[in-house]
């Protein structure tokens, strides 16, 4: 949980460290992506294939570390990769 960590937890240091190493990862999958010519500008959907996609709503409840991870990940998998040379 997202208390499980700086700055809920003053002793988490390790364990914040960790995630946002898992955070750089994802980012740097990202970027990486974005680079390569081989990649796809926009990996498309219709809008109700995304609501299916991406949870969207706000929980009324904190969600996981683990969670927060994949829904980084996954926004950034269907966004539009504006950095592509050829998207302009």
């Amino acid at each position: 949980m997202i208390y499980d960590i700086l700055p809920h937890q003053v002793t988490a240091g390790p364990e914040t460290k960790e995630f946002l190493l898992k955070v750089i990862d994802i980012l740097l999958d990202f970027i990486r992506a974005t680079n390569d010519r081989n990649e796809k500008v926009l990996d498309f959907h219709h809008p109700e294939e995304m609501k299916k996609l991406l949870q969207l709503e706000i929980p009324d409840n904190p969600v996981s570390l683990q969670q927060l991870l994949a829904d980084c990940a996954t926004t950034l998998k269907y966004q539009v990769k504006t950095g592509k040379l050829n998207c302009y």
